[in-house]
């Protein structure tokens, strides 16, 4: 008995081992941002952009895979980590080039004057002529072209014959020629037909689709409400708890008490812009320090979200991610374009406007954490540390 109970035990430990072992695995495959792919040494590399086939996987995290442009006659129009291009179509018989093929793009064909496309399955098509005129007792209703070959119906008082290629005039009640079907007599079991289930549905699902827009509209309402609230909360309690200047304490004194502490003297008022305040923020600030301070602190899989919104362009970050094989000196390229785009500063510090604009972007990213560090390291120091 102790045995078995052993066994049982050691099977469960075992079952329930693999099962961890699968969801792990399974995560890690989930893991990969949407522009990587889990390489064969199982992390994660970035995949070739559209145009490019991957050469070669990137050697270790940090480094990048080594992709090659097609070659002419072949393309990949989505970013990609296949080996191999996909070779361009030819353009068939009565048909002709409507745009060129590139190493992003497939050729694009269409069929000539007087021809139309027929799509015999997913990837294969022919293109056939169109019929030139309409049949006996038909009227034309559509001209031939793209997909489509030139549209015909019956005129009126005729109906259709089995091949659909003609017309014939109606001489009695058929398909077609329900005209000749009404009866002089009406059938009262028709005007008193019951109501089926069939009919009293729609009765039931429009009240019930209402109220479910309604109770949805009145979630969605009371999300945004709670999000604004949390929002300005957070605003008003981090205004409320950034500490005074260190060095400095704020004292209150009543109006009526300022010349009695101040003793009178002889000497001239100083100018209005000397008694004015020192500024306890540091207006400028090294670029190079900022840089690699952000880096470390924003997530890899959410800086390209970042650049994007603080206005750098998908080229610049594609220019960024060829020139430089590890992510952090793309990433420094990025955060120089941005740099670069503002005014203000010099050629190597950064003004106190754009550090601000920055540390919002990452507040509205839902980054709050790295935007509290980044104020708190460049933001919070007294002017005579700068």
């Amino acid at each position: 008995m102790w045995k078995c109970q052993m066994l049982c035990t050691c099977a469960l430990l075992i079952l329930i081992s693999q099962s961890y072992i699968i969801s792990i695995s399974g995560a890690r495959n989930e893991s990969c941002p949407e522009d990587e792919y889990l390489s064969k040494n199982g992390f994660c590399c970035n995949k070739c952009h559209a145009g490019f086939k991957l050469k070669a996987e990137c050697p270790k995290p940090g480094m990048k895979s080594e992709c090659v442009k097609c070659e002419d006659g072949a393309y990949l129009d989505q970013p990609n980590y296949n080996p191999n291009c996909f070779r361009c179509q030819k353009c068939k018989h009565n048909s002709k080039e409507s745009s060129e093929c590139t190493h992003k793009t497939n050729r694009g064909c269409e069929c000539m004057k007087g021809y139309y496309r027929m799509k015999l399955s997913h990837t294969d098509w022919e293109c056939y002529r169109c019929k030139p005129v309409c049949g006996p007792g038909q009227v034309k209703t559509g001209d031939c072209g793209g997909e489509q070959n030139t549209q015909c119906e019956c005129e009126k008082n005729h109906y259709p014959t089995k091949n659909n290629k003609s017309c014939e005039l109606c001489v009695k009640c058929q398909t077609g020629c329900e005209h000749l079907c009404i009866s002089s007599t009406i059938n009262p079991n028709k005007s008193a037909k019951p109501t089926t289930s069939s009919d009293t549905l729609p009765q039931i699902l429009v009240p019930v689709c209402a109220c479910i827009t309604v109770v949805a509209l009145g979630v969605f309402m009371l999300y945004e409400g709670l999000r604004l609230w949390r929002k300005r909360n957070h605003a008003l309690s981090s205004q409320k708890s950034s500490p005074a200047p260190e060095g400095q304490t704020l004292i209150y004194m009543p109006p009526d008490k300022i010349n009695e502490s101040v003793p009178s003297t002889n000497q001239p008022c100083e100018p209005e812009q000397n008694r004015k305040l020192p500024d306890c923020v540091p207006r400028e600030i090294k670029i190079h320090e900022f840089f690699y301070f952000v880096l470390d602190e924003v997530p890899v899989a959410r800086f390209k979200e970042l650049v994007r919104r603080l206005g750098v362009s998908e080229q610049n970050i594609e220019r960024a991610e060829q020139d430089h094989r590890k992510y952090k000196d793309a990433q420094y390229q990025m955060l120089k374009v941005w740099s670069d785009s503002g005014s203000g500063g010099g050629s190597n510090v950064l003004p106190y406007h754009r550090i601000q604009m920055f540390i919002e972007t990452l507040r509205e990213m839902y980054l709050v954490n790295c935007a509290d560090n980044i104020e708190n390291r460049f933001l919070s120091q007294d002017t005579s540390a700068s």
